[in-house]
Parts: C-alpha cells; structure tokens; sequence
C-alpha cells in the first residue's frame, strides 16, 4: 500500500507515519501538513491507495470537504477519517461524497488501525487487479471489474465504465500487458471483460448493457473459441 496523510497538526502527523511504518502491507508513507501541498503532489501524478485524512484544520475547509474533491480526483483512492473530535463531524461524514474506507480517533490506537488497513485489505483482495492510468494530471488505479472495454482511438486508449469513460495517451497495447484473463482481445482496436458479454452473435459481441463490440474477421475462431472457454470455467 501507498498511503498520504494529511493533518496540520505536526505531532498527529508523524505518531501516525511512525505507526503505518511498522505495518509490513505499508510501503511508502507520504506526510502533508499543508493541504495545498497534498493536491500538488496529486496533480503532478501521484497516487496512493488509501489517505489518512484529518478533518479539523483550522480554517473555513475541513477535511471532509477535502475528501469530497479527493474523490472527484481520485475516485479509487480509499479514505480513512482521522479526528479527536468525532461526534462533531458525524453527519456530515456520511451525508458528503466520499469513498470512505475508514475512521479513526486521536489519539490512533495501533490494533484499530491494523484492523482498517486489514478490511481495505480484504476488500481489495476480493476482486485483485487494477488498471493503473494516467489521465488530466492523475494516476488512476481502476478495478478489473468496472472496466466493461478498452477501445484504441487514434493513438489513445479509452477505458470504458459503466458510466464514465477515461482517455489515456497509454497505447491499447501497453495497457494489455496489465490485464488478466478475463479480457478478450477481440479486435486490434479493443479489449472486451468477459464478464459483461451477453451473446457472441457471428462478427459481434453484445454486452449486457446492450454496447455492440466488433470481431475482427481474423480473430473471430480464436475469440469464440476463448469466450466458450472462460464461461464454461466459471460455471
């Protein structure tokens, strides 16, 4: 794991790097006490999987309304809450967006941060696998499982969700060396997650939101012969 925190208060700040430290999981650690530090570090493309975030700073913006942009800039980055204060905050916690992975009291015990990092943990084995991407200024790290497709578009790839899209200048074919067995190449210009394929109907692929994916004349024997493998394998 890769993880910030972010608290103006310098003591809090490295007595919960100290703790992170020591948990084996943690690989890098990065400290911000000035929040507009924070968003230039995330602007010039770092990324991290979870943000230790504390919400009162001493100025018109908390940290909840930081965690609300940190999820529009990073919407797979989890959040873990840190305050001293924690009846104060409780409704606007849940009443904003964020993707909010934990919360923790000052001062951190280290047993219940152990226990957030090992439910982030489990979550995140549960469907292993991200596509890593950088787009306007950000890392993205997306799960497999959102991805329906990858279409190649002059020079660029765009990753296709459910309901959003994301256009990286990374090429289709870089980008493949980071998938695993549940993506079917079935064009040069695009990768399909098997998950989502309704019908394999002669030259085209159907996705159970009803988006149509061509095949390629040359890789059609190859791409049915395959999709009947993975869903005979799932069942």
């Amino acid at each position: 794991m890769r993880a910030a925190i972010c608290d103006d208060q310098p003591e809090a700040l490295e007595e919960l790097k100290k703790l992170l430290l020591q948990i084996p999981a943690v690989k890098k650690v990065y400290a911000y006490s000035d929040i507009g530090a924070f968003w230039a570090a995330l602007e010039s493309g770092e990324y991290y999987d979870v943000v230790f975030m504390d919400i009162d700073w001493n100025q018109e913006q908390t940290g909840i309304d930081f965690a609300e942009r940190l999820a529009e800039l990073c919407p797979y980055t989890r959040l873990i809450y840190v305050t001293a204060h924690t009846m104060d905050y409780v409704e606007d916690i849940f009443l904003r967006h964020s993707n909010l992975g934990g919360f923790l009291q000052k001062p951190v015990k280290r047993e219940v941060l152990l226990r957030s990092l090992e439910k982030l943990r489990a979550e995140q084995s549960a469907d292993s696998g991200k596509l890593l991407i950088y787009c306007q200024g950000s890392h993205i790290a997306i799960p497999f499982r959102d991805i329906r497709y990858l279409e190649s578009r002059l020079h660029k790839t765009c990753v296709v969700l459910e309901r959003q899209e994301y256009l990286c200048n990374e090429k289709m074919e870089a980008l493949k060396e980071q998938l695993d067995g549940r993506f079917l190449n079935c064009h040069k210009s695009y990768m399909v997650n098997m998950e989502y394929i309704r019908e394999f109907h002669g030259r085209e692929l159907i996705l159970e939101d009803g988006r149509v994916i061509p095949v390629s004349k040359a890789r059609g024997k190859a791409s049915k012969e395959r999709f009947f493998s993975y869903v005979s394998g799932k069942m």
